[in-house]
């Protein structure tokens, strides 16, 4: 009788289990949606908001900015890691956190400046490298990274000495199924699709401003622009792990039931045919 009340209360617990998983997967899959829908109007904006910046470049060849193009005397490097805000999402922080640490030298942590996004990547740069932790921001979500882009941006160009290298880590969603940590160097911009050049436009505007004045704004939104779009493609990322791994746990958890159910039903029905049988022989 002792062994049908312990799997009782393990059905019971498993059950509990299983609402508590299949509750995250919906609220996984809506909060995905929700942010699917806003991706491609935010990969307009910094679309947008990047052709701008080279069409007033094109204007003048000779415009320089220390924070975007380092003076080669400095030497730190910033490098901003992006976790996740909460867990239950399979591997989606040690994957980016192994790829980071695999190609990040800590040891020369006075060269090294670190910002953690996300509570996950702020409890693993504290216990790596504290020494190397500048800044965190714990709160990571939908409402917040908008924010915290623009504080990211804050801090970069209010430095005494600009940064030789501003690098991030996030995480990527190839495809729902498939997220991979992504390093993304935002300065100095030289070479790739978002590289800042003054070729390919013919078009002649009229400046209210001096040309320096308005090509330095747009270089600090055009960075602003990226960094938005790498934190929100790691939010995304995030929801899609998190509901996989959530679908995950409650298919095994279903399947556990289904097993311990029969195993219950085994020992019960065993019970009661050897109760029937002592019965059945005490006439």
């Amino acid at each position: 009788m002792s062994k049908l009340i312990q799997m009782r209360r393990r059905i019971k617990a498993i059950e509990t289990i299983k609402k508590v998983t299949h509750a995250m997967r919906l609220i996984s899959m809506s909060a995905h949606s929700r942010l699917k829908s806003k991706q491609h109007a935010l990969a307009e904006y910094v679309t947008a908001i990047e052709t701008l910046f080279q069409k007033a470049l094109h204007g003048s060849s000779a415009w320089t900015n220390p924070i975007i193009q380092p003076p080669p005397t400095s030497t730190k490097t910033l490098i901003i890691v992006v976790g996740s805000q909460k867990g239950l999402c399979g591997n989606f922080n040690n994957t980016l956190f192994a790829r980071f640490n695999a190609h990040t030298n800590m040891g020369m942590h006075e060269n090294i400046a670190l910002i953690a996004v996300g509570k996950k990547a702020t409890d693993e740069l504290k216990k790596s490298a504290p020494h190397a932790l500048v800044e965190t921001y714990e709160h990571f979500t939908t409402s917040t990274f908008l924010a915290i882009s623009h504080t990211l941006i804050k801090h970069i160009t209010t430095q005494e000495t600009p940064y030789a290298h501003v690098i991030m880590w996030s995480n990527v969603a190839k495809s729902f199924f498939i997220q991979k940590p992504l390093q993304t160097n935002l300065i100095p911009l030289t070479s790739g699709p978002h590289a800042f050049t003054s070729s390919g436009y013919q078009e002649e505007y009229r400046e209210e401003y001096s040309a320096e004045e308005i090509i330095n704004t747009l270089a600090m939104q055009c960075l602003e622009a990226h960094i938005e779009r790498l934190l929100f493609e790691s939010l995304l990322a995030e929801q899609a792990a998190r509901f996989i791994s959530m679908d995950g746990s409650t298919r095994n958890a279903q399947k556990l039931l289904d097993e311990t159910r029969l195993q219950y039903n085994k020992i019960r029905q065993a019970k009661i045919t050897k109760e029937l049988t002592e019965l059945i022989g005490s006439f």
